[in-house]
């Protein structure tokens, strides 16, 4: 069937899918648990023994720059009770030492000291390493992967590394985090994100920008490109890219907004916003503010829709509606990957 033919016949998602703790533990396992994820940041380990630590869908993670410079991560629990090895953030340590009873880990892993634990019967200490995480970097992006025998960061990249290759990337500076915490699913944050229809009734100053009507979603291989002409008829001159299942990379001429959507639960959405400049010089900083008020616009009109339309998926009486075959052909290709996943 053809993608037109498939999205005249097009319903979402059932509105279960958004409300159901089970549903959640069942993506948390075939989608977040197989997918690379964006972490941070590689100016984020500036030495060895730098780390950072957060959640990867529930999943505590770390990741540590060892002695010899590469970066390592790891489930951040210790082998003994449970206990975290670092506590959530950034930080420094010359050893790792689980902050609950002591237990001491090399950057490898591997147990090394159990402080005062006495004479155990049958304990072999190279069976209790911590639980290992996949990292790899992207032109200073950090990503994790929980799943050992998943492919390579660069073929889960594949085309956006020419999508995003006439951008200087490397040559941005990081300007700041923000976050916004969202009171609904994952999925209903991303398929608000999949399409421009909404643009014209949620973002009127978006809106007066753009030409909200010729707001097109281009598929590509698991992810997808928006483009929307300027009102003064110009074509919009960046990259506004999604990548399933939860990166959006808005990439300028003159920086880039890298935007993570971390689901926390099944009811809640964290939005993390790292924005890069090419000039943050004194001069700079009028455009800056101006930039990351309009975000701020935007994402407030978002966050209040979204948790509007999950009260409404919330309470009973929606079950599933028809997706626009003119418009919401990027919604119809999310919940698509979504069916594959969960199907598998």
């Amino acid at each position: 069937m053809t993608e037109t033919a498939a999205l005249a016949r097009a319903s979402t998602l059932p509105a279960s899918w958004y409300r159901d703790p089970e549903i959640w533990e069942r993506e948390r396992h075939a989608i977040f648990a197989k997918e690379w994820t964006l972490f941070g940041r590689e100016a984020q380990f500036p030495a060895p023994g730098s780390y950072l630590a957060g959640e990867v869908a529930g999943w505590p993670v770390f990741a540590i720059r060892d002695r010899d410079g590469a970066l390592k991560a790891f489930h951040n629990v210790c082998r003994h009770r449970a206990g975290p090895i670092v506590w959530d953030g950034e930080g420094r340590c010359d050893v790792l030492r689980c902050r609950y009873h002591g237990w001491v880990y090399d950057t490898a892993g591997n147990l090394r000291r159990t402080p005062d634990f006495g004479e155990a019967e049958d304990f072999d200490k190279a069976r209790f390493s911590l639980f290992p995480v996949r990292v790899e970097s992207w032109r200073g992006l950090v990503f994790v992967n929980l799943d050992a025998d998943a492919a390579p960061l660069a073929d889960w990249i594949g085309a956006l590394d020419d999508e995003t290759a006439p951008y200087p990337i490397e040559d941005y500076r990081f300007h700041g985090e923000v976050v916004h915490e969202i009171a609904c699913n994952w999925k209903t944050y991303v398929d608000n994100y999949a399409e421009g229809y909404h643009v014209r009734d949620v973002h009127p100053g978006l809106d007066r920008e753009i030409d909200s009507g010729a707001y097109e979603v281009l598929l590509k291989d698991r992810y997808a490109v928006h483009q929307a002409p300027q009102r003064s008829g110009a074509s919009y001159t960046g990259l506004w890219v999604w990548r399933f299942p939860t990166l959006a990379l808005n990439v300028y001429d003159d920086g880039m907004n890298v935007e993570r959507m971390v689901p926390v639960g099944h009811d809640r959405t964290r939005l993390v916003y790292n924005f890069f400049f090419r000039d943050t010089s004194e001069a700079a900083q009028d455009r800056i503010a101006a930039s990351l008020a309009i975000s701020r616009e935007v994402t407030l009109e978002d966050a209040r829709i979204c948790e509007a339309v999950q009260r409404n998926l919330d309470a009973g009486i929606y079950e599933a509606g028809r997706l626009s075959p003119r418009h919401e052909n990027g919604v119809w290709f999310f919940h698509a990957l979504v069916r594959q996943a969960l199907a598998a």
